[in-house]
């Protein structure tokens, strides 16, 4: 399987992780609250951006590799209006973005593609280790604080929620 393949595989089967976690939220926190208003505003610490920011920053990554196959724009991501509703759907909508790419582009992990950050030099790098390097760090750190500001604020979440991409192939095996 291709560098390019495996990581948009990587990214989906976490994000479908991440649209449980965020079914499980809805459906069991703050019950009074249809809209969530409280995870809107959750954070690890004070200087941690919120939970929308955290699910926005996680689908940027995969969103951010699918724009550099397609050279297509980013889609903004308003995350001081975001909904609960729009947490959810900006997850679905990565997904789907996912699962339409067929054309992997074999050759951009060989290829060289700009790193910019604001405030520092844009960098070149090689595809793979834009991939190794800053996309995939970062969308499992984003990942995981989401996670995390979910089970601070209740949700009863662990290991086998955060490994179910596993589920499949546990499955297989006892099936086997």
């Amino acid at each position: 399987m291709s560098l390019v393949k495996r990581n948009l595989d990587i990214y989906r089967t976490r994000l479908v992780t991440l649209q449980n976690i965020l079914g499980r939220a809805e459906a069991e926190l703050f019950p009074d609250d249809p809209e969530k208003k409280a995870l809107l505003t959750a954070r690890l610490a004070d200087d941690m951006l919120p939970l929308p920011n955290q699910v926005w920053f996680t689908c940027r990554q995969a969103e951010l590799l699918l724009s550099k196959l397609n050279g297509t724009p980013m889609k903004e991501f308003e995350s001081d209006k975001a909904s609960f509703a729009d947490l959810k759907a900006v997850v679905a909508e990565t997904i789907s973005r996912i699962e339409a790419q067929t054309d992997t582009k074999e050759d951009f992990a060989a290829g060289q593609t700009p790193l910019e950050i604001p405030g520092f030099p844009t960098v070149s790098m090689s595809g793979q280790a834009y991939i190794d390097e800053w996309l995939t760090p970062n969308f499992y750190f984003h990942f995981v604080t989401a996670y995390d500001i979910l089970r601070a604020e209740g949700l009863a979440i662990g290991k086998a929620d955060y490994m179910s991409h596993l589920v499949p192939l546990l499955s297989g095996a006892a099936a086997s």
